[in-house]
């Protein structure tokens, strides 16, 4: 059941819920992809590699 809500101070006149399903449905169908399941491994390697390099290790010591 989809409900909607108005408030007469805004032109917004979509509810928070069905919002959220068409928001979560783009999501929920990339995590399940296999460019997903490929691509986060690769991801967290290629970010702690850039930590570790040089440039990596002089940007956090700036920023903490």
């Amino acid at each position: 059941m989809t409900t909607t809500t108005f408030s007469h101070n805004t032109t917004e006149h979509t509810s928070s819920q069905s919002l959220h399903g068409v928001v979560e449905f783009p999501v929920s169908w990339f995590q399940a992809t296999p460019a997903y399941l490929v691509l986060r491994p690769v991801a967290a390697f290629v970010t702690e590699w850039v930590q570790a390099t040089p440039a990596g290790i002089a940007l956090r010591a700036l920023f903490h």
